[in-house]
């Protein structure tokens, strides 16, 4: 039996622009130095893992580093994340609120 993961507090956005325009988003619990990613790497992996079941893996992705235009991540709060998805639910009609299901991690090769 599995225990749920608590979210920390601040979290940080994880956002991979992709040099054709596409953004990828991620929540992390680390922030991450982009200018201390060293020009010989080529890849990055992005593990995913449910905050509900974290000894299971939700998602792998592995990135050629030649296809991203920037890496970056933003540090946002259990409350800015909330009103976020309240903003978007409204306009979506939707009423959901739910907090990130996901935190992920990334590691270069």
């Amino acid at each position: 039996m599995s225990e749920s993961l608590q979210l920390p507090d601040p979290l940080f956005r994880l956002t991979i622009r992709f040099s054709n325009g596409e953004t990828v988003q991620h929540m992390m619990t680390d922030p991450l130095d982009s200018r201390t990613i060293a020009p010989e790497i080529k890849y990055a992996i992005v593990s995913s893992y449910s905050c509900q079941n974290p000894s299971l893996g939700a998602e792998v992705a592995m990135i050629n580093l030649r296809d991203v235009s920037y890496i970056k991540t933003e540090r946002v709060t259990l409350d800015q994340l909330a009103g976020e998805h309240r903003i978007g639910m409204r306009a979506a009609g939707v009423g959901d609120d739910r907090l990130p299901k996901h935190l992920a991690q990334i590691k270069f090769v």
